[in-house]
């Protein structure tokens, strides 16, 4: 297969895939959609009427049993509490724009909520994980392993994380923080070193938007110190960093308006949660049962494997490791290192792109020792996960804390393809019927649940 038909063929695939889209707001992501359809549709930050159209679980947090918000939810300056970033709406905003178009053409009402706007939104999600991608597969022909590029697209789009939160639950911002944070690294990587002050600019300016689309992306800010320590002259170092410094301020600008419009401070961030930095649940969090990212998602040790040989090689390597380690210290350090409910650790979808390569340099090794072998890896990886997401989807396994591997395994043989069918079946012709089903035993799981460190 040429490169040219392996490309028509991957996007006539996802164009297809986009059937699988559920337009549905849900949990965190009624926060983040909040910044667009508050300033945008009622043109202020009061997001009380905003939080009456979300899912039940979240409603309650915030909005008592008259409907109005509830007195711990507020702020300091009176509004109701949003701790979710502005960058997703940031991203979100062309299609949220033709979401409106459309509605204000007849096909839904203008109130940021009907079919035309959720869908517009739901599907631009899809897009920018599946940019991700693209992006990964750019970088790893860039490494010198572009033989094995697209194997690894699919393993890392089937057997991670991403396609929960591309289309189970696209206002969530992970999707949106695997494109962000590609294109940071993408950039990082391939146009620089250079000591062109535009080039830094435009990094710059990438960077502030990574950072307000998900604020632990901040930790990725050392690749940047590094790039600048890489220059030769002191000299250009500081014009970088003055550029770079330049860019970063327009998307910094917007993070910083959107916290003082709602808490009267540019330094809260409206998050209550807590990092222990002393105490970081390292095994736990790579691989804990309870959402442990090696053991929900074995796809990422084998692309962590695979940037470990590129490092022997490419120092640019070398560097998406020491970013992958500061995050994930950072993550083990958190008060919900787990993700509360969450499909795998949700956390490190953020890292898509990087991790294409790394799985093509290990399918690559893989494939010296046989060719159908690394297929077949890529194949069962991609299988189980699927039917693991059919599962936590249906609530078949617990969203939130622990589930039983063993479950899990007899689930996959038996459960799965007895049920498959129906259920798939069932969200295509009443996907508004099914939501709501998930969504009552998800309030069941989350009523007995007990947050734990």
């Amino acid at each position: 297969m040429t490169r040219r038909a392996g490309i028509v063929g991957m996007t006539l695939l996802f164009v297809l895939s986009l059937a699988f889209v559920n337009p549905y707001v849900r949990g965190d992501g009624n926060g983040y959609y909040a910044w667009l359809t508050s300033p945008l549709i009622d043109g202020d930050v009061h997001f009380g009427n905003q939080y009456l159209h979300a899912d039940p679980s979240f409603r309650t947090r915030f909005i008592d049993d008259r409907g109005q918000p509830t007195s711990d939810m507020r702020t300091v300056t009176g509004k109701v509490e949003n701790q979710w970033s502005v960058g997703p709406a940031i991203l979100w905003l062309p299609a949220f724009a033709i979401g409106h178009a459309a509605a204000l053409a007849g096909l839904g009402t203008p109130d940021g909520y009907s079919p035309p706007y959720l869908w517009a939104v739901a599907v631009s999600t899809a897009v920018y994980g599946m940019v991700s991608i693209l992006i990964g597969v750019d970088l790893a022909r860039r490494f010198g392993s572009g033989r094995w590029a697209g194997a690894a697209a699919v393993a890392i789009l089937f057997a991670s994380s991403l396609p929960v939160y591309m289309y189970l639950l696209p206002f969530h911002v992970h999707a949106l923080a695997a494109f962000a944070t590609g294109l940071f690294f993408w950039w990082g990587l391939v146009r620089l070193p250079s000591a062109r002050p535009a080039v830094w600019a435009l990094w710059g300016l990438i960077s502030g938007l990574m950072v307000a689309v998900y604020f632990i992306h901040a930790v990725f800010l050392i690749v940047v110190a590094w790039r600048l320590l890489e220059l030769p002259r002191w000299r250009a170092g500081v014009l970088a960093a003055a550029a770079f410094t330049a860019g970063l301020l327009p998307p910094a600008g917007i993070h910083l308006a959107s916290r003082f419009a709602l808490y009267g401070s540019v330094t809260t961030t409206g998050y209550r949660d807590e990092f222990f930095w002393l105490s970081p649940r390292l095994v736990a969090t790579a691989l804990s049962p309870e959402h442990g990212l090696f053991l929900w998602t074995p796809v990422v040790a084998l692309a962590l494997a695979g940037l470990v040989l590129l490092a022997r090689r490419d120092p640019r390597a070398r560097l998406i490791l020491v970013a992958w380690a500061v995050l994930f210290y950072a993550i083990a350090s958190y008060q919900n290192w787990h993700g509360q409910s969450s499909f795998g650790n949700r956390f490190f979808v953020s890292l898509t792109a990087v991790l294409v390569p790394g799985a093509a340099a290990a399918l690559g090794w893989i494939a010296h020792r046989g060719r159908p072998l690394a297929w077949a890896l890529v194949v069962v990886l991609a299988l189980w996960n699927a039917g693991f997401v059919f599962q936590w989807g249906l609530n078949l396994v617990p969203n939130r804390g622990p589930v039983d591997f063993a479950v899990v395994a007899r689930n996959q043989v038996t459960v799965v393809p007895a049920r498959l069918t129906a259920v798939v079946r069932r969200y295509f012709l009443d996907r508004g019927g099914f939501t709501r089903d998930v969504e009552a035993d998800d309030v069941e799981e989350r009523r007995d649940y007990r947050l734990r460190r």
